[in-house]
């Protein structure tokens, strides 16, 4: 075994064996000289032999930040005949695990000049699961005269990919964790190339550099300077796409098993409660329609108008954009980006809707109303069944779709606490019942109480819980005037009775209750763990049975579908069992190619209903300039994408529904608040349907139900 404390480049021998046509075979760890000069940083490792074959074992230690073994590849190898990369990776301890695999690649230009670029991928695992970890292998080309810095405000920028590779020269694969202060233990197996590209084809298609890159977005908001099926070119082709999709539409009807809800419409029949519910029947969740059916929520997240993109500072990028005028004023807005590495952070600047405005010229005056008409007869015709979250009242309660509807507090937030989408509320403080309960007063949300169209509500999205400690952290650091900061101490203060008893436990040297009150430094966090993790546990649960006990009083006939919990955040026991215990349905956010590759964690809902509320799947075929949180090579791959993810959901014993993310694609130059712009729509700019998709999602409908 060879323990090493710095992150080297070495030299690591690799085999070349042909396992078939399509496969390379790099690592087998068969041989004792194939680790002789691995590296690792914060870990140590060994050769073993596993249920799945041989493997390298990696002991981390809890000290680095991203504990792990680099694998050198040489002087380099050439992947670009193959589409994806693969490895076998097998969670050796006793509590989920997430492993990420990181390559390198450079180029070698032939004036000697190297440019870098890398990449990662993730792969959750449950105790003592072995899976394969995929990572698909997406070709990078260096342009000359193009400076990326250039395309501010937008994630994904033209004739470049955030996820891809010099293909033809990869150096080196790391596989790490991210800290936990816990030593933990994976095991690495085979690594392979693998779908080999059709006639050797390296899959490099170089772009064409216009001479004149500005202006970069056209009249519609596409991409000025390609060309792909589908694309916009005129306003008479816009027009014209509406008549031809009509005459689709009239022809197409929803799937023939289905009933005016989309339930099963031969299926068993169960207890017609008139509202949508949960049951297990033999052995499945489902949920159960109001006319008693079997019912998959297949839904589209989203469907209403896109946020806008922002202008200033880029008006040469956009070669014609109508001026701001009264009549044209629905299509602009003000906006403060808060995002501190925003180029515009904390100002006030123009933004516009180009979707918004496509659609106007599409339909007409009656624009808004013909839009949300058209996508209840769309959904349906395409197989989909439901309007998932943060659709368009407009179009949800028109009474023609199932549909869910979204609840966010916009109450009193703990000062200190810190979060992906915010920080997160303060559920002891009475302002989180208070506007609870007003946005369930409130139109929309009121209109849904006695509609049994309504699923149910997501409540929050993505919340950012932290391990076990952190809520009660932040309350702790927030101001005296913090209501959960107030309540934390109030229950130590029960609890130990004096401060010195306090002072004794914590290591502490607080002079007085009030003291401790007013003091917003984190305490020894192994001398106050227990109490800490006591007050965590408080906090969360206070927060699902509140959420749970509101919903309770003002909407007893419908479903609590939870919170969404994000596709990367960790989760922990504490969050899971409150969730589990006051929710009627557990959702999570899934981005991943296969449904299997977080397997581990849809097991951490035990035995409850889980509805899947965001996945998707990009392509760059197609004028947009990035693939999203789960890239694929093209529209083909999209479909059987979406196809794949969405049967392997049908089929799972607890999976009683999933939403893809989203009706329209981001807007081209970047959304205003965090500037995505994902190819992640059923439709794009110009509202035309991706076709390939389209069909993917109306041969599902078909397969909802039935053996």
């Amino acid at each position: 075994m060879k323990t090493c404390g710095m992150l080297f480049f070495a030299v690591l021998i690799f085999g070349s064996l042909q396992v078939s046509a399509d496969e390379q075979l790099l690592f087998d760890f068969s041989e004792v000289d194939s680790i002789k000069n691995a590296e690792a940083k914060g870990a140590s490792f060994s050769l073993v032999t596993n249920n799945v074959g041989t493997a390298v074992r990696v002991d981390t230690g809890s000290v680095s930040k991203w504990p792990g073994m680099t694998l050198s590849l040489g002087g380099g190898l050439d992947a670009s005949a193959y589409k994806t990369a693969t490895a076998q990776i097998t969670n050796q301890g006793d509590v989920p695990l997430t492993v990420y695999w990181r390559i390198d690649s450079e180029s070698r230009a032939d004036n000697g000049e190297k440019n870098q670029r890398s990449a990662s991928k993730s792969i959750a695992l449950a105790a003592g699961e072995t899976k394969r970890l995929r990572y698909p292998l997406f070709p990078h080309i260096d342009y000359p005269g193009v400076n990326p810095d250039e395309f501010f405000g937008m994630q994904g920028k033209p004739f470049s990919n955030r996820h891809a590779l010099y293909l033809e020269h990869l150096r080196s694969f790391t596989f790490y964790l991210i800290q936990d202060g816990v030593s933990r233990s994976f095991e690495i197996g085979k690594i392979q190339l693998e779908d080999k590209r059709p006639d050797g084809n390296r899959g490099v298609k170089k772009a064409v550099i216009p001479k004149k890159m500005f202006p970069l977005i056209d009249e519609f908001g596409q991409f000025k300077h390609a060309d792909w099926p589908g694309k916009t070119h005129s306003l008479k082709q816009l027009k014209q796409a509406r008549i031809k999709e009509d005459l689709f539409l009239n022809k197409a009807g929803r799937p023939a098993s289905w009933n005016r809800f989309g339930g099963w419409k031969d299926g068993p029949r169960l207890d017609a409660t008139g509202w949508f519910r949960t049951e297990k029947y033999e052995g499945k969740w489902h949920f159960v329609d109001p006319a008693g059916n079997l019912f998959f929520s297949l839904g589209i997240d989203g469907v209403s108008f896109p946020p806008g993109t922002i202008l200033d500072d880029r008006e040469h990028w956009f070669e014609r954009v109508p001026s701001d005028s009264p009549k044209t004023a629905e299509f602009w807005f003000g906006y403060k980006p808060g995002l501190k590495r925003s180029h515009w952070y904390n100002r006030d600047v123009r933004a516009f809707r180009f979707h918004k405005f496509n659609v106007r010229r599409k339909y007409g005056e009656n624009y808004e109303e013909e839009f949300a008409e058209t996508a209840c007869r769309r959904l349906p015709a395409w197989g989909i069944n439901t309007l998932g979250n943060w659709s368009a009242p407009d179009v949800y309660l028109k009474g023609k779709l199932p549909y869910v509807a979204y609840l966010r507090p916009q109450s009193k937030r703990v000062e200190a606490s810190q979060g992906h989408w915010g920080k997160f509320c303060d559920v002891f403080d009475e302002d989180f019942v208070m506007k609870l309960e007003k946005q369930l007063s409130r139109y929309p949300i009121a209109e849904t109480i006695d509609d049994p169209m309504c699923i149910g509500y997501f409540v929050d999205n993505e919340l950012s819980f932290g391990d076990t400690v952190s809520l009660a952290l932040a309350s702790l650091c927030s101001p005296a005037d913090q209501k959960s900061k107030q309540v934390f101490i109030a229950d130590l203060q029960k609890k130990y009775g004096d401060i010195e008893a306090l002072n004794s436990v914590w290591k502490s040297e607080h002079a007085s209750w009030n003291e401790l009150l007013d003091y917003t430094e984190a305490p020894d966090l192994d001398a106050a763990r227990a109490d800490l993790e006591a007050f965590y546990t408080k906090f969360v649960r206070t927060y699902f049975k509140t959420v749970h006990d509101v919903l309770e009083e003002f909407a007893p006939n419908h479903l609590y579908l939870g919170c969404r919990h994000g596709s990367h955040a960790a989760i922990n026991d504490v969050v899971m069992q409150a969730n589990i215990e006051y929710a009627d349905v557990v959702s999570f956010n899934i981005y991943a190619r296969y449904l299997s590759d977080k397997a581990s964690r849809l097991a951490l809902a035990g035995n409850k209903p889980i509805l899947i509320g965001e996945f998707h799947f990009g392509a760059l075929d197609r004028g947009m300039f990035d693939g999203g949180l789960v890239p694929v090579a093209d529209q083909m791959e999209r479909a059987d994408a979406f196809s794949q993810y969405v049967l392997d959901c049908v089929k799972h014993p607890n999976v009683i529904g999933c939403h893809w993310f989203q009706y329209v694609n981001s807007p081209t130059t970047g959304r205003v608040w965090d500037f995505e712009n994902y190819q992640i729509g059923f439709t794009d700019v110009c509202d035309t349907p991706y076709s390939e998709l389209i069909e993917a999602s109306r041969a599902v409908g078909e397969q909802l139900y039935g053996p």
